[in-house]
């Protein structure tokens, strides 16, 4: 089976830009100095992952949302799932993506993020998809990605413990807590079960620590591998990072 991987660095607060109309974006090179450092600092498999999780956004690049949702979903719901405490030796750890592919694999929040990032990398806009903390019908807390192009359009939910992106008006499965964006706006949600969810309350300019912090570590992260690639930026150029 082809190994499946997340992306890394400075990916998870892009805000897709203006292209010509028509016109099929094109994903910034990766020189082989990038891969080779990967190699020299987390070995053969990272950077093996790393090349994979190129060539996949690649692949994928001007696809449909409707075929990327599918796709990111597949892609990384195959990385394994390791808990903080395994993993990080802390209760509750947010990695970048960076952190993911060189640890072979995360938790919900990981997997979460990686979704995300490698969707925004691919220019699906980032104020379309949220962070959901969720409970499971194991009284599990979780974290899902949701994306909704507008308000009149169905949210959907990419779970990495579920093999497919559905509705989340069909995920009744799922009580909902609270969704946070990017931007800092989160919102409350009132779940009656049945997935029977309203909007209790919205909150703009949240500072969720734990993401903010995830955010300097990728951009970290990115910056360290610039010299790599003759001093080019990894980011596409549609893509602007969001401080």
């Amino acid at each position: 089976m082809r190994l499946k991987v997340v992306v890394f660095g400075l990916i998870s607060w892009f805000f897709l830009m203006c292209t010509p109309l028509h016109a099929e974006k094109q994903f910034p090179v990766w020189d082989e100095g990038v891969f080779g450092e990967i190699y020299k600092r987390h070995g053969e498999k990272a950077a093996a992952r790393l090349r994979d999780v190129y060539q996949f956004m690649i692949v994928h690049l001007n696809d449909p949302v409707e075929q990327q949702l599918e796709a990111v979903n597949d892609y990384m719901n195959d990385l394994t799932w390791i808990a903080d405490s395994d993993l990080w030796k802390q209760p509750d750890y947010w990695a970048t993506p960076f952190e993911t592919i060189t640890t072979f694999g995360g938790d919900c929040e990981d997997i979460a993020i990686a979704k995300y990032a490698v969707l925004v990398m691919m220019g699906v806009p980032d104020d379309h998809m949220g962070f959901a903390h969720v409970v499971t019908t194991q009284n599990e807390h979780h974290m899902i990605l949701v994306y909704q192009a507008s308000e009149k359009e169905p949210a959907f939910i990419l779970d990495n413990q579920n093999p497919d992106v559905k509705k989340a008006k069909e995920r009744k499965d799922l009580i909902a807590v609270y969704v946070f964006q990017n931007n800092g706006k989160v919102f409350i949600i009132k779940d009656e079960g049945d997935a029977k969810r309203t909007l209790k309350a919205t909150k703009e300019n949240q500072r969720l620590q734990k993401w903010l912090t995830a955010k300097e570590r990728s951009k970290s992260n990115t910056e360290s591998f610039v010299a790599f690639n003759n001093g080019q930026s990894l980011i596409p150029d549609w893509a602007r990072i969001d401080d």
